[in-house]
C-alpha cells in the first residue's frame, strides 16, 4: 500500500521510520517533509496547510492511506476532505478535532459529562477578564481559546501577569483569532503526565504513559512551548492508574463525543495533572 504522511517535523519523521517497518507498506512520501524524512520517504513540494493540494496528490498517486499528523490541518477539515474524495485518512475530522481546536468546547464538555477538570470561567471581552480576574486567587491560569503552537497557556503569579496574558491574547491577538476568547482557570497542583491513546470512536487502547516539559527554562520556568524534552514512561502512572483513567476519563471522552455528534477517530491525547483529589485533565489534543 502507498502512504502519505502530512507534516514535516519530528513526529513526521518518527511516523515515517514506524511505518517503513510494515511489510504492507510499498512506497511512503510525506508532505512536505524534511531532510531527515527524506532517506525514508519521497518528499513531495506540498504544504501541509495546502488541503486542495494535498487531497489532489493522494488521488493522482492513488494513496491508500493518509496520516494526518499535524494539529492545523486537522482542525482545517483535511480529514473531511480526502474522505469526501473517497481516500482513508488518519485522525479526527474537523468537528471531532475541536476538543484540541477549542479549548472553551473542551471545557464545557467536560463540564457536561462530569469529567474531572479545573474550575474555570469563559470570557470574549477583555474588561470583563479583568474584573474577574481581580477577585481571583494566584496563581492562576489564562488560556486562549483557540490553536496557539503550544505556547497558548500563561500560568499568571499575580494580577500584573494575568492582565498581561489578557491584553496579549485579547487585544493585541498575538495569537490572532485563537484569542478572540479566553478561558481562566483554577491553577491545580501536582505532576503532570500525558497518556495517548488510539481509538476508533468506540473501542480505545492506551500507548504508554510520557511527561513532557513545555516550559521554556530549566528548573520548569519561563514560557510554554510546544515541547522542550519528554521521557516515557512515567513511574508516576501506574497501571492502577491507567484503569481509572480509561474508566472515569478516556471512555467517558470518547463517548461524550459520540452522544455530541462529533465521533473521535484517531489519537486522543489526555494531558493529566495528578492531584491529591485524583486524576484531572488539562487540555487534550487531537492528532
Amino acid at each position: 500500500m502507498k502512504v502519505l504522511i502530512v507534516g514535516g517535523g519530528g513526529r513526521e519523521h518518527a511516523i515515517a521510520w514506524k511505518i517503513s517497518q510494515s511489510p504492507k507498506v510499498s512506497k511512503i512520501y510525506c508532505a512536505p517533509g524534511n531532510g531527515g524524512i527524506a532517506a525514508l520517504a519521497e518528499c513531495v513540494p506540498v504544504k501541509a496547510m495546502d488541503i486542495e493540494g494535498i487531497t489532489s496528490f493522494a488521488k493522482n498517486e492513488g494513496i491508500n492511506l493518509v496520516v494526518v499528523a499535524p494539529d492545523d490541518p486537522l482542525a482545517a477539515g483535511m480529514v473531511d476532505a480526502l474522505e469526501n474524495a473517497g481516500i482513508r485518512a488518519f485522525g479526527p475530522n474537523r468537528a471531532a478535532a475541536e476538543i484540541e481546536s477549542s479549548k472553551v468546547f473542551s471545557k464545557n464538555l467536560m463540564k457536561k459529562y462530569g469529567i474531572p477538570t479545573a474550575a474555570y470561567e469563559v470570557f470574549d471581552n477583555a474588561d470583563d477578564a479583568l474584573d474577574y480576574l481581580r477577585k481571583c486567587s494566584y496563581p492562576t491560569v489564562v488560556k486562549a481559546d483557540g490553536l496557539a503552537l503550544g505556547k497558548g497557556v500563561i500560568i499568571a503569579n499575580d494580577f500584573d501577569e494575568a492582565e498581561k496574558a489578557v491584553r496579549s491574547l485579547m487585544s493585541d491577538r498575538v495569537f490572532g483569532d485563537a484569542g478572540k476568547k479566553i478561558v481562566i482557570e483554577e491553577f491545580l497542583v501536582g505532576p503532570e503526565v500525558s497518556a495517548l491513546a488510539f481509538t476508533d470512536g468506540e473501542t480505545l487502547v492506551p500507548m504508554v504513559s510520557s511527561q513532557d516539559h513545555k516550559r521554556a527554562m530549566d528548573n520548569d520556568m519561563g514560557p510554554n512551548t510546544g515541547g522542550m524534552g519528554t521521557f516515557s514512561p512515567s513511574k508516576l502512572y501506574t497501571d492502577e492508574m491507567n484503569d481509572y483513567c480509561v474508566k472515569n476519563i478516556f471512555m467517558p471522552t470518547i463517548e461524550a463525543m459520540r452522544k455530541e455528534g462529533r465521533r473521535f477517530k484517531g489519537v486522543l491525547y489526555t494531558g493529566l495533572i495528578l492531584t491529591a483529589d485524583g486524576p484531572k485533565v488539562l487540555e487534550y489534543n487531537a492528532r
